[in-house]
């Protein structure tokens, strides 16, 4: 596995400082953007700890020039998730402009217990919402390697109530969709992250992007 620069946004939440002490046991160096810097909580010859926000475009782009992948974790929140959305569409532009052409993106609430109840659905829906809007913004990129994590169908059955998908998450990125298990969320973006590029194989159909293997 080849060692990278890394532009990691969300270091100082719980995925995200998991993810980052990861990075710095496979011995890639990290750059932690953050707004709170006194929050990072490792000391690394590895680490190089900056303040930045990931909702500008133009400081995303100072800050990741020079980077092999920027990885972010953005949690959309229920009270405003279109912030969600303007986060991923900066930090999409921002790593372009930058020359940047790997991107990982965790838009799940990891850490957020997902409960069996028709209320917590309720609640859950802008945040489906918000994931179906950065999604297409992805699917419309065309230069960047990206992969896009985000929150199964959390839709109750129809039969039961429950929700069955409490233990995975959709990965999505320029080659498929697929379902991966929660559990192992810091391994699959660190490994998305290394991955070699390949071309997308998302193709234009009735004014909406698919799969090429969805066509019919």
């Amino acid at each position: 596995m080849s060692k990278q620069k890394i532009a990691l946004f969300g270091a100082t939440g719980k995925a995200g400082g998991n993810i980052m002490a990861e990075a710095l046991d496979r011995k890639h160096k990290v750059t932690a953007i953050t707004y709170d810097i006194n929050k990072v909580p490792v000391n690394h010859h590895n680490l190089n700890v900056v303040y930045g926000h990931m909702i500008n475009k133009e400081e995303i782009e100072n800050h990741v020039k020079g980077h092999d992948v920027v990885i972010a974790v953005h949690e959309p929140l229920p009270v405003h998730p279109i912030e969600h959305v303007k986060s991923i569409r900066a930090v999409i532009d921002g790593s372009r402009k930058a020359g940047v052409r790997k991107l990982v993106v965790i838009g799940h609430p990891i850490h957020r217990p997902i409960e069996n109840t028709m209320e917590f659905y309720d609640l859950w829906k802008p945040i489906i919402l918000a994931q179906r809007e950065a999604l297409k913004l992805f699917q419309q990129e065309g230069l960047l390697n990206w992969t896009y994590l985000y929150s199964a169908n959390l839709e109750p059955d129809t039969r039961t109530g429950r929700i069955d998908r409490q233990d995975k998450m959709c990965l999505a990125n320029n080659r498929e969709i697929r379902e991966v298990p929660l559990k192992n969320y810091v391994s699959i973006v660190l490994d998305e992250a290394n991955a070699k590029k390949q071309a997308s194989n998302f193709v234009l159909r009735d004014n909406n992007l698919v799969l090429e293997g969805q066509l019919r």
